[in-house]
């Protein structure tokens, strides 16, 4: 099943301070299929690592897209939990966060120190993983958020600028020519969504009052068209009215010409900087991720 296969790997590094723990996010690109054939739905299901709860969360999807979707995602996301892990893809359990932030359960995140986070837009899955036992022993309060977006033509951006955009994000957005306004769009809104998913508020949390500007209010391309591709670290910088700015830190890149994805990490409890080695991606398929009947 899922023989569509894709594999590509590639590693940032950055200097180590070993007086300090170190985190290091993992990001995972999952292409996904909507149009699964319908025995490769009920050869996921047949996996039984799904909770009986999961399965009927999946069937109440009305769109067979979307409950193909929403399938992957869920193997996808247990797959790739248990590469960082002794336990198997049916061992997790997962709790939410009063504005529905997945995270793993007490006994699990305790058990493991993972953390992780994940999204989906258009044909692509983004899942983040960090861990670091050490650091959760100490109570480090990890904050962890990632989001990926398509560019998409039909979304009206200037209805939307107002009510989502802090003053400096829409006066450098107004200065970019014309045919770059889209683009920003999408990369601010990348960003956004990674903090907000990061501090588990979600849209209970203005997005008008924290913002994100960009050196020389440039327009990150990829270098030599190679992806996926991340930004130099001081591409970004961060700053909000109820936050300490240096205690979180971003990381924004491309997947594709169309898809750009962002990283948020940091510790709600404390203001100082977290030593963060910069993320490994990878871009790996289903097939890879689900073993064979055959195997």
């Amino acid at each position: 099943m899922f023989n569509r296969a894709l594999f590509v790997l590639m590693s940032v590094t950055s200097p180590i301070n070993s007086s300090q723990p170190l985190f290091q996010p993992h990001i995972y690109f999952v292409p996904l299929d909507g149009a699964l054939c319908a025995a490769d739905y009920e050869a996921g299901l047949a996996l039984n690592w799904l909770t009986d709860d999961e399965v009927a969360k999946v069937s109440r999807y009305r769109s067979e897209s979307a409950r193909n979707t929403g399938l992957q995602v869920r193997l996808a996301l247990r797959a790739i939990i248990s590469l960082h892990s002794d336990l198997k893809p049916s061992e997790w359990r997962f709790s939410y966060g009063a504005k529905g932030k997945p995270a793993l359960s007490e006994d699990l995140l305790v058990q493991t120190g993972l953390h992780f986070n994940l999204s989906h837009s258009g044909d692509w899955l983004m899942i983040g993983i960090v861990s670091n036992k050490q650091a959760y022993a100490a109570e480090t309060a990890l904050s962890f958020g990632v989001d990926i977006e398509r560019e998409r033509s039909s979304t009206k951006i200037e209805a939307i600028l107002n009510h989502y955009f802090s003053a400096v994000e829409i006066e450098d957005l107004m200065a970019l020519p014309l045919e770059l306004q889209r683009q920003r769009f999408f990369d601010l809104w990348a960003l956004k969504e990674a903090f907000i998913k990061a501090t588990g508020k979600g849209l209970a949390q203005s997005l008008t009052s924290f913002g994100f500007t960009f050196a020389a209010n440039s327009v990150f391309e990829a270098v030599n068209e190679q992806y996926p591709t991340i930004a130099a670290s001081d591409y970004i910088h961060f700053s909000a009215l109820d936050y300490h700015e240096p205690q979180w830190q971003f990381y924004f890149g491309r997947l594709s010409p169309y898809y750009r994805f962002s990283v948020c990490i940091g510790d709600m409890q404390s203001q100082s900087l977290l030593h963060i080695k910069a993320p490994t991606m990878s871009i790996i398929s289903l097939a890879q991720l689900i073993p064979s009947s055959h195997d």
